[in-house]
């Protein structure tokens, strides 16, 4: 669950920290309307790659050098997602001023994003999963999609955080719940 969710880990501290940089509309709580400004280490296909790598090195120690290969294919996925939902905003280099930035825009046909992250959970969970574990991840996905539905829907005329600091925190604290919670999941059908 961390490796695939690396690089929307990243961002929010690093936006804490000053190194990237995002701007919200305050006005609109839609997803498409968030820009990603400077983001060359969380959301780069080659410095992500190798923050990934290097990360996976350590997961490879601890545990298996399975467990930190799939750490870094679940990371690098990230970015695959990414390029179909996020506007043309992902740098594939992650450095220079004529760093190549590329993305389809799923995000601005909302209905069709929202569809597609849910579908593509779904998709996940069903393949990787063990059997009994695929029914009560499914439900736990799908209240965390729906706790999100407003960023793709607009149900309010405003967005909940003002900043872009909020934003990020709002965006961390709802990744780490949900891994910690789909976590616990998993460790109570193992035990």
């Amino acid at each position: 669950m961390i490796g695939v969710s690396l690089p929307d880990l990243l961002w929010p501290i690093l936006v804490f920290c000053g190194v990237e940089k995002v701007e919200v509309d305050p006005v609109s709580p839609l997803v498409k309307d968030v820009s990603f400004l400077h983001y060359p280490y969380s959301h780069s296909l080659a410095i992500g790659g190798l923050i990934a790598c290097l990360l996976g090195g350590v997961v490879a120690y601890l545990f298996t050098p399975l467990a930190g290969a799939l750490f870094i294919a679940a990371a690098i996925s990230h970015w695959l997602l990414d390029l179909v939902m996020h506007k043309q905003d992902l740098p594939v280099l992650g450095f220079g001023s004529g760093d190549k930035k590329l993305g389809y825009g799923l995000w601005n046909n909302p209905r069709a994003a929202f569809a597609f992250e849910f579908l593509l959970y779904v998709v996940v969970t069903v393949i990787v999963m063990p059997i009994g574990l695929i029914v009560p991840l499914l439900i736990l996905g799908t209240v965390f999609h729906l706790l999100n539905a407003n960023s793709f829907f607009g149900f309010t005329p405003r967005r909940a955080g003002h900043s872009p600091k909020v934003d990020a925190a709002m965006a961390l604290i709802g990744f780490i719940a949900f891994i910690v919670l789909a976590n616990t999941v998993i460790l109570y059908a193992w035990f």
